[in-house]
């Protein structure tokens, strides 16, 4: 049976960064990655914000495809609400590539990767946590003082150990697809219960030409149509209409960051951990954020010698402090818009689209941090308050 100080399970973004934070103290790290290859299956539109490479040891140069600088959103009877325009906003990456480049680092850190490595079991035995792992059809035994659960919306330590499970979870459909006539710069965003019940569907223009982009959808768990068939309804849309479909993707998002995160001996991060922006499903982000406070709580529990969950607790507060109130009011963002139907978002549309709405939109607009939004818009637009009441009471 092999030891280490600590084992990752998931090799996505959060994994990577926590692992290779920890080996680079020199504590003995290994992570397990289901899949083949680092960064696949592809299941996210790769739309990101520039303060995510505050976190990282590697240019952006290396991985951005596209800058976009606004959104052109679609109500459902057809209008059209156009933001942003003046300066970047957010950059499209190669997320593959992306995810890649955090494991190459982590690799360089000392950490022993391992792909095609899936835990079969987790149990807690004295101080230390025994996993069995099959990798590549052979079943291996390790035992780690610290174990942490990276592995994603279905996460096997989440379940192992008890922890609480996400709010609701998102499915999602999409695809890449090219012979397409799109300004690069603007994303586009289609709403309504017909295309994306619960949610949004978007168009991300992947090159400087327009030609190229990553398509999709998600939906709750209140749509009457399936998957498939709202992913059917948003291909005919009109941008759309003569593209050609190279790759689908598929995936989940789980919204509600849980109220728990750490127990003796385990922490979870990312996905698994829900840590992601309920109103526009990205992860990225607040998954990085909290991977660092998960890191460097993770380093003090080994110089301390102390995995107790009193200790460990720590990262969830830590995180809870620094992004947890806009996780919860994005939730309560999404209450609301979850209670709306198509005639009301397009009041809502109706009523922003307006100068003085989108000037507050492009000043204060902010994709990890929605909230700055909220409270400017309406104090510019206070009609908007009225569409409230009737959402509270269903």
């Amino acid at each position: 049976m092999k030891k280490y100080d600590v084992a990752v399970v998931g090799g996505g973004p959060a994994g990577g960064f926590v692992a290779k934070k920890i080996a680079s103290k020199g504590y003995a790290v290994t992570l397990f990655e289901e899949h083949k290859k680092i960064g696949a299956p592809l299941k996210c539109a790769g739309l990101i914000t520039p303060r995510v490479f505050d976190f990282l040891d590697f240019s952006k140069t290396k991985v951005v495809e596209n800058e976009i600088y606004g959104a052109h959103i679609h109500s459902p009877s057809g209008t059209v609400l156009t933001i942003g325009g003046d300066r970047m906003h957010a950059l499209v990456i190669n997320r593959p590539q992306f995810d890649q480049e955090i494991m190459n680092n982590a690799e360089d850190a000392g950490v022993e990767i391992y792909l095609e490595s899936k835990v079969t079991s987790a149990k807690k035995n004295n101080r230390c946590i025994d996993l069995g792992i099959i990798q590549k059809e052979t079943t291996t035994q390790i035992k780690n003082t610290l174990l942490i659960g990276a592995d994603g919306p279905h996460s096997k330590i989440r379940e192992t150990f008890g922890f609480p499970q996400p709010a609701e979870f998102l499915k999602g459909m999409g695809a890449k697809a090219t012979n397409i006539n799109l300004d690069p710069k603007f994303v586009e965003i289609f709403l309504g219960r017909e295309i994306a019940p619960g949610f949004f569907a978007w168009v991300v223009p992947t090159n400087n030409e327009g030609s190229e982009a990553r398509i999709g959808l998600c939906i709750d768990n209140t749509s009457k149509n399936t998957l498939k068939q709202c992913f059917a309804k948003m291909l005919k849309t009109k941008p759309l209409q003569s593209i050609k479909i190279t790759k689908h993707i598929a995936g989940t998002i789980p919204l509600g960051a849980l109220k728990k995160t750490a127990a003796s001996n385990v922490m979870l991060v990312g996905d698994a951990a829900a840590q992601v922006k309920p109103t526009s499903g990205g992860g990225v982000y607040p998954s990085l954020l909290c991977a660092q406070y998960c890191s460097s709580v993770a380093i003090e529990a080994l110089e301390s010698n102390d995995f107790t969950s009193h200790f460990l607790k720590k990262y969830h507060t830590l995180w809870s402090k620094e992004i947890g109130k806009e996780l919860s009011l994005g939730m309560k963002f999404r209450k609301i818009f979850k209670n709306l139907d198509d005639k009301k978002i397009d009041k809502y549309v109706e009523k922003i689209n307006n100068k003085k709405s989108i000037d507050v939109i492009c000043k204060y607009g902010d994709i990890d941090y929605p909230s700055k939004l909220a409270f400017p818009l309406l104090k510019k637009n206070p009609s908007l308050v009225k569409l409230l009441p009737s959402v509270f009471k269903k």
